[in-house]
């Protein structure tokens, strides 16, 4: 430690007081304020400098050595910090709190007022739009994890327990957090060491005694039963640690966090990351959001809307009786969604504004949103009156109208005010009678100015006679050197320019002097009359985020009707029998994309048929039927209508799938490594109520180990799983299962022939393909006339032996 202080008694003042700064966050980079410019300084300086490819300089020595350093303007500081942020990167700013003074040559104070980290981040600038922005923190305790999720800027808190690595990272996977906070004891660091940003936490703050109280002072309860948590629960650690790092982020208190939501995993059909994945969801294989489920289905009109519906198709539910309630408002909504969707285009993202108002960061500009979304309420509960669904209703009642916070909006908030509340003129006139008085003061000052000008231009004679003013002078008088003799012996001369003279009138001083008071006056007055605002809606913010919760719900329905009649889907029937029964269904993304139309096809999956081994060619439509009945599922399950003439499902726990693969050769995984992995997840984990999807299975072996591996896992998947699966596969000794075992039937897709031409009929039926349609396959990938030739050759000498 003496060593260390004795570096720093080497450097200047100024540096060693960014040192001292930089010690309290050694991880983030620090925007030291010099002027009208933040400063970064060696490694930081070299940092920035590399990732917002601005200039590295120079500025001077210390220690006896040149400090690197880089910077940018303080006016533009968010559009840079907007960038890194998006890098991942956490910053924390320190701003000068005392006017630098001339005549003063002591080190200008300094302060941290602000850390910006990816994942505690509520500003609009730095937020996205359209996507859920989480937070997460990891705890392990022996097979077992705690995984804790918070997003601020929507107020939900969650905590559960995961029981194995690949559930965990398919968590990871689906709540994607910007930032993960984890002990510095955790030892299964492969499991987010790709993430974009993780921070190692000191083992004390996952201290269980002190996250119980800590979690109890947030929620002023005396214990945590309310949330189904036990005192000694570990859950506990990781739900204190996260709290504890998002507080000391915003150095604030955290009022929009109500409530903690309890093993929230449990309430959802589980899928994997490899299931996501294959099937599109959100983000297709190439990590876009083009050609995907959510593409299709989200044409919701309002940001809350948009971001509720992915996290539904991300969670997809288990709740038969919610689902049902969503089905029966997507039907009463097919009358009345172009009106509600009319109103709703006119919603601002009041998700996201409330927390501003909750840590009373809302800018007034923020006000103005909550000002015209609320003005639309009484507008949108006319149209909802009309609906009979007892589920509308209760959204109806929960967004409310909130007429008296309208009503302060009107009367307290001008209608264009200025950005921030420090420009002044962001209270309305009228609103309070000091406030308005000392305005007029400014506005009489005007009328003061033009007429002493004129007073005065008039009885001197002279012409080029000039009010003007400017920060350093104040306001002065300025006149030609030409006149300058006409000017009286009681103006005080404080400026001599090239052609002019400038001098100070002490009537002018005194009036000025007078204004100069009436502003700061009312720029105080006007602070504290907008702090009163946020006192004043404080009562009602709960109802406030209930409302804009209620306003997005009632967005995605609106949502799912209009893509209920516009791709005429039909309103699946959710059953408590066990079994999945699909009449004509259709892929809902791929036919959208189809020049021709999409040919549909049925599936029953029962207590008498669970497993159906699907054989055909390549391209012949295996992998998009096993894929559509897994997007019908998802779809069923978030309350959406479904692309069928007709929809019978059952409970569905799980969906898992192996279709496709890739090497991992980074981790030294071979395309049979990880589909043997994946399988092996899934006959760990599926359950009779799972929906397990298998596209040729054991293909990235040699051919006698593959087909030994697919009858295999196929027998443990039909008697230990019992779950319901659908296989492909060009193993035709696989198709014998349906001889042998009790609920096995084979189906396949066929294709015509005609010379050296294949037709795909893309239709399913029962029973085997007994062609191989291989090379003919490979014939349309424009393979050399010549190889397909002695590929036909081959074939014919292989089938002779």
């Amino acid at each position: 430690m003496k060593k260390k202080n004795n570096i720093l008694t080497n450097h200047t003042p100024m540096i060693k007081q960014y040192l001292s700064l930089k010690s309290k966050h050694p991880d983030m980079l620090l925007f030291y304020q010099m002027g009208d410019f933040y400063e970064l300084f060696y490694e930081d300086a070299e940092r920035i400098s590399k990732l917002l490819k601005i200039t590295l300089t120079k500025k001077g020595y210390s220690n006896n050595k040149i400090i690197p350093m880089a910077g940018i303007p303080c006016h533009k500081s968010e559009y840079y910090l907007s960038k890194l942020i998006k890098l991942g990167e956490s910053i924390v700013v320190c701003d000068q709190v005392q006017e630098n003074n001339n005549l003063n040559k002591k080190l200008i104070s300094r302060k941290i007022v602000r850390i910006i980290t990816p994942g505690t981040i509520t500003d609009e600038a730095f937020l996205e739009e359209n996507e859920d922005h989480f937070i997460a923190s990891i705890w392990q305790e022996g097979n077992q994890f705690g995984y804790a999720i918070l997003d601020i800027s929507l107020g939900f808190f969650g905590v559960s327990k995961i029981f194995c690595h690949s559930a965990l990272l398919s968590e990871i996977e689906r709540t994607n957090p910007k930032e993960i906070i984890y002990p510095e004891n955790f030892s299964d660091l492969f499991l987010i060491k790709k993430r974009n940003c993780i921070r190692k936490r000191p083992l004390l703050d996952f201290d269980l005694k002190m996250s119980y109280k800590l979690l109890n002072l947030q929620f002023k309860t005396h214990n945590l039963n309310g949330f189904g948590i036990k005192k000694d629960d570990f859950i506990i650690r990781v739900a204190g640690a996260l709290l504890q790092y998002v507080k000391l982020m915003h150095m604030n208190i955290l009022p929009n966090i109500r409530n903690l939501k309890y093993n929230y995993i449990e309430d959802n059909i589980y899928m994997n990351s490899s299931t996501r994945k294959s099937l599109e969801i959100i983000y297709n294989i190439s990590g876009e959001k083009k050609n995907t489920l959510s593409k299709i289905l989200n044409k919701t009109v309002t940001l809350m809307g948009s971001r509720l519906l992915n996290r539904w198709l991300n969670s997809p539910l288990k709740n038969i009786d919610i689902i049902r309630n969503r089905h029966e408002s997507v039907k009463y909504l097919q009358c009345f969604y172009k009106e509600i969707q009319y109103i709703l285009r006119q919603v601002n993202d009041v998700e996201r504004i409330y927390t501003r108002l909750c840590l009373r960061t809302a800018l007034p500009y923020d006000f103005v949103r909550m000002r015209s979304t609320l003005e639309i309420l009484p507008n949108l509960q006319f149209i909802l009156k009309k609906i009979k669904s007892q589920h509308i209703k209760k959204i109806s009642c929960t967004i409310g109208c909130f007429k008296e916070i309208s009503i302060l909006l009107k009367k307290a908030i001008s209608l264009t005010p200025s950005r921030l509340i420090q420009d002044g003129y962001v209270i309305a006139s009228l609103y309070n009678t000091e406030l308005d008085e000392l305005r007029l003061i400014k506005k009489n000052f005007t009328k003061y100015i033009q007429i002493f000008e004129e007073k005065e231009k008039k009885k001197l004679k002279i012409n080029s006679f000039k009010i003007k003013f400017n920060k350093i002078i104040g306001y002065y008088v300025q006149v030609s050197k030409r006149h300058v003799s006409l000017v009286p012996k009681d103006y005080l001369k404080i400026q001599t320019l090239k052609n002019v003279e400038r001098y100070k009138v002490a009537k002018l001083t005194k009036y000025a002097e007078k204004l100069s008071n009436a502003e700061i006056k009312a720029l105080f007055l006007e602070k504290k009359l907008y702090e009163e605002i946020f006192d004043i809606i404080e009562p009602d913010l709960e109802n406030l985020q209930n409302s804009a919760l209620a306003l997005a719900e009632l967005d995605v329905l609106s949502n799912l009707s209009e893509r209920s009649i516009s791709l005429n889907y039909v309103c699946p029937i959710m059953s408590k029998k066990y079994g999945i029964s699909l009449l004509d269904s259709r892929h809902p993304v791929v036919e959208c994309f189809l020049d021709t139309p999409f040919i549909s096809n049925s599936v029953v999956l029962s207590k008498h048929q669970k497993m159906l081994i699907i054989t055909g060619p390549n391209m012949g439509g295996k992998s998009t039927y096993m894929r559509q009945i897994a997007l019908i599922i998802i779809m069923s399950a978030i309350g959406s209508f479904v692309p069928a003439k007709y929809a019978l499902i059952g409970p569905i726990d799980k969906i898992f799938t192996r279709i496709g693969a890739s090497d991992d050769l980074s981790n030294g995984y071979s395309t049979f490594m990880i589909e043997m992995t994946e399988i092996s997840n899934i006959l760990h984990n599926a359950t009779k109520y799972s929906l397990v999807l298998i596209d040729e299975l054991g293909r990235g072996t040699a051919t006698n180990d593959g087909l030994s591996l697919s009858w295999a896992c196929a027998k443990y998947l039909i008697n230990e799983n019992k779950s319901m699966t659908l296989i492909s596969t060009h193993f035709l000794e696989l198709t014998k299962l349906e001889f042998t075992e009790k609920y096995v039937k084979n189906f396949y897709f066929t294709a015509i022939k005609y010379n050296s031409n294949i037709s795909f009929l893309y239709k399913i039926q029962n029973g085997i393909s007994k062609k191989s349609y291989g090379i003919s396959v490979a014939a349309l990938s424009g393979l050399p006339n010549i190889v397909i030739k002695n590929a036909k050759k081959k074939l014919k000498e292989i089938e002779k032996i």
